[in-house]
This record gives C-alpha cells, sequence and structure tokens, in this order.
C-alpha cells in the first residue's frame, strides 16, 4: 500500500485525520525522529523523549502510537497521563535534559486536522536542519535495537513551578483579581486557572471540558466567534480580566473587564512597556516582520534594539536565546520571554497580561490607549487575497522584481526581503506580502498611524488582486 506523502511545515506535521493523518503515516514520522535523534542526540538518549498531546479526536491513541515506535526503536519515552499543554512538554524537555518531545495537535487549526509537533533538547520548535535531518529518514528501514519502555508522567507540577518562577506571584496576591479563564475546550484546564487561584484570584471557567468539535468553532482565540464568548462571560460576570488559550496553549486571547478584545499587537507592547517600567528588565524586543512596530517606537525611547524575524516561532526563541531579547512575539498570539523555555507560551502570556492589570487594576484597553498617548498610535490589520495558484505566483513576482515605487501615496522608504516583500513607507506606515505555503492566497499584513491612512492600506491591497 502507497503512503500517502508527508509534508513538515514550518513546525512539524499537520494534516487531516484520516487522509493523511493516518495511525501508519504518524508512526512513520515518529521512526523517522527517533533514527535522528540516535544520530544527532546519542548523550541525552538516556532521558529519553517527552510527549504529549490535546483534545482532539484519538490525540492519545495518536500518542500512543508514537510512544511505542520510539520506545521501540531503543529511545525511552515519558507519556503525558492526559491532554496537556505544548509550553509544558517543552518545558519537560528542557528541564530534564531529553533528546526531544513530540506534542499530537493541530493548535488553533479546524478539528479534522491534526498535527506532529517535535522539539528541540532546548525546548524550542525543530529548527530547519533538524527538520531535513527527520524527513531524510521517512518511511526508511532503520536499526530498532533493545526496546525501551513508556513511562507515563505527569508535567504539570514541574511546569507549574517554573511558572511560580518568572511571574511575580507577590504582585498577583496583593491584586487578588477576578478572571474568566477560557480553554475552549483544550488542554489549558488546571494550568492557568489553578496558578491564578494559588494566587488568591477568584476564578470562573468556562468551555473547560475536552471537546474534538471545540464546540462547532475554528478555537482560535483571535476568532471573533470564538472570543465573543468570553467577552459575554467576562461583562456578565464582571471580572477585570477574561484568559484564553488554544486547543494546546500555545496562544493566547486577552479580553479586559469593558469586553473589548485585545490583539496580540496590543497585548506584546503592553507586557514589553510592564517589563521595562515595571520589572525593570532592560533589553530588545524581538518580533515578526508581520508584527506592529509600535514595539519599535517603545524601545527607541528606551533606549534599546529591536529584533526583527521572519514569521515563524523558532526565528523569535532564536533571538531570545541567542541574541539577548527579553522578550518575542509575533501577532498571531505567540509570547515567551527571555529566562523561560524559547518556544510560544499562551499561559505563560496570559499570567503577564495579568500581570498588567494588577499594576494599573483598570481595563487593559484603557493602559493600551495610555501607551499610544505616550509612544505614538499604530493600527495595524491583515486581508487574506484568495487567488488562483498563477495569479498568486505572479503577484509575488512582480513584487519582488519590481516592488512599487510608492503605496497609496507615500513614498517607498525601504523594500525588506526578510520573509515575503515588506515594503516600509516614508509616512511610517508599512505593508507586508506572505504567499501561504500551503493554500491559494496572499497574506497582507498593514499598518498605519491613523486609522484614515490604515483603510487607504486596505483598499490598495484590496486592489492587488487585479495585478
Amino acid at each position: 500500500m502507497k503512503t500517502s506523502p508527508i509534508k513538515f511545515g514550518t513546525d512539524g506535521w499537520r494534516s487531516v485525520i484520516a487522509d493523511t493523518y493516518t495511525f501508519e503515516n504518524v508512526r512513520i514520522v515518529a521512526a523517522a525522529l527517533a533514527a535522528h535523534l540516535k544520530k544527532q542526540e546519542k548523550q541525552k538518549i538516556p532521558q529519553g523523549v517527552a510527549i504529549g498531546y490535546d483534545t482532539r479526536f484519538l490525540s492519545r491513541e495518536f500518542a500512543r502510537a508514537a510512544a511505542e515506535t520510539i520506545a521501540a526503536a531503543g529511545i525511552p519515552v515519558h507519556l503525558a497521563q492526559r491532554d496537556c499543554p505544548t509550553p509544558a512538554i517543552c518545558w519537560a524537555v528542557r528541564s530534564r535534559g531529553m533528546a526531544s518531545g513530540v506534542m499530537i495537535t493541530a493548535s488553533h487549526n479546524p478539528p479534522r486536522y491534526n498535527g506532529f509537533k517535535f522539539f528541540m533538547p532546548n525546548g524550542s520548535s525543530a529548527d530547519t536542519d533538524t527538520t531535513k535531518s527527520v524527513e531524510s529518514f521517512l518511511g526508511k528501514k532503520t536499526a530498532t535495537g533493545t526496546p525501551a519502555t513508556v513511562t507515563e508522567f505527569d508535567p504539570h507540577p514541574d511546569f507549574a513551578r517554573e511558572l511560580e518562577r518568572v511571574i511575580d506571584v507577590g504582585l498577583l496576591k496583593k491584586a487578588r483579581g477576578k478572571a474568566v479563564c477560557d480553554f475552549v475546550h483544550g488542554t489549558g484546564r488546571g494550568y492557568l486557572d489553578e496558578f491564578l487561584r494559588g494566587c488568591g484570584w477568584r476564578v470562573t471557567t468556562i468551555r473547560d471540558e475536552p471537546d474534538p468539535m471545540f464546540g462547532g468553532i475554528l478555537p482560535d482565540p483571535a476568532n471573533p466567534e470564538c472570543h465573543k464568548t468570553l467577552q459575554a462571560a467576562v461583562t456578565k460576570g464582571k471580572a477585570d480580566l477574561g484568559l484564553a488559550n488554544d486547543p494546546d496553549a500555545d496562544r493566547f486571547g486577552i479580553v479586559d473587564s469593558t469586553g473589548e478584545y485585545l490583539s496580540p499587537n496590543q497585548v506584546l507592547p503592553l507586557v514589553y512597556v510592564h517589563m521595562l517600567e515595571h520589572r525593570g528588565i532592560q533589553g530588545p524586543i524581538a518580533r515578526t516582520v508581520a508584527t506592529t512596530h509600535l514595539l519599535n517606537a517603545i524601545a527607541e525611547r528606551h533606549g534599546q534594539g529591536v529584533i526583527e524575524t521572519p514569521v515563524g516561532f523558532k526565528w523569535i526563541a532564536e533571538a531570545i536565546e541567542e541574541k539577548g531579547a527579553i522578550l518575542g512575539g509575533e501577532e498571531s498570539g505567540g509570547l515567551s520571554m527571555a529566562g523561560h523555555e524559547p518556544n510560544k507560551d499562551g499561559v505563560l502570556a496570559d499570567l503577564l497580561a495579568a500581570e498588567v492589570w494588577a499594576v494599573h487594576r483598570k481595563p487593559l484597553s484603557e493602559v493600551f490607549q495610555d501607551i499610544m498617548k505616550k509612544y505614538g498610535a499604530y493600527y495595524s490589520s491583515r486581508i487574506d487575497l484568495h487567488l488562483d495558484p498563477a495569479a498568486k505566483d505572479a503577484l509575488m513576482h512582480n513584487m519582488e522584481q519590481a516592488p512599487p515605487k510608492e503605496v497609496a501615496g507615500s513614498p517607498v522608504a525601504q523594500v525588506v526581503r526578510l520573509d515575503g516583500i515588506k515594503l516600509n513607507l516614508k509616512d511610517q506606515s508599512w505593508l507586508l506580502m506572505r504567499p501561504s505555503g500551503t493554500e491559494p492566497l496572499v497574506r497582507v499584513y498593514m499598518e498605519a498611524r491613523t486609522k484614515k491612512r490604515l483603510k487607504e492600506l486596505t483598499q490598495f491591497a484590496q486592489g492587488l488582486r487585479g495585478t
């Protein structure tokens, strides 16, 4: 029987359950990872591999299949007792000196998908070389060796201790706020809510039961259909904050006491200012090319640098681990900080947002307005241009070969080719075009200093369909 093709993306392998995401293919990927580890991480093999899984259909069974395959290759496996957050598995790998980690999850994608993420020994997502190495072993017969054991473990206690180390517990205990925690039927239950309760907070939880269909919605905290439930719960319960995670809890969603949803492009500046001005930690910020330049304005005022990276949290992780960034994030909802694991952590992000509230004791949307008054106003958005493959390729080719000299009346000051084509304009607005690697569309990210200017950029971007 011919095996369906397995294609790795920027963060492992994701596919449709029962189409190409099958037990056979999960075992093929697990065997390839084991072969890679036996070649590249021999010294760490005795510490084994940690495997976790989310609440999707058959995730536990897929995780068990991966665990048995890796153990059959002679590598000890530590399998999570229950579904758990991705950052908890990453921390287990990093803190215990393991060879690697695996998470069976498709993160915030629709219910029909599942995925296979694998991690470096430091807890970061697999880098390009590691991914290529694992790919090279796909479907190849490899020596098995003496089988190792699969033992179950609970990653929660160690992860909770790590959060106690990096979060200002004293500040949260002093504030004793009221929060609604929304787990979108995923893995975060018992992690975020219990931490806050331990700090004396009054916590209500919603969507805290596992559901592989995620209540029939796209389980992304940034999805309006998703966060409207949290908004309603916050306002009805008169809570200070609404804190959400996606199904594997590596992304975050924040709602303030007025019921307003704050995007990652608002939360990241809130947390960076908090780090600089209230925690007293000085250093550069890392952000992707698609993320707000308000971070640049904040960094410049404080005499700090900005590390701009391609899209993908592994680049943010590299900036934190190797280039001194104290905080890193992306507009899609990823955040982490120096001294913690170099991977996005939605539980950490929610707790840092709680810290910001604890300092100011007012709606976070008001705190954000204060930041814009101090550092300048920035308004951002994104649209997806759905194009057939030929039109998609033609648009990107034309932009690459002959980028425009001006956009919506403002001269282009700089063309950045770090990831896609980014046009930095003279009026401090910008526009980024990135083709999707898996879909027939081009994502266009925009930011401007006024709402009127953002509308003009949006009209320009929509006009690209005909170019």
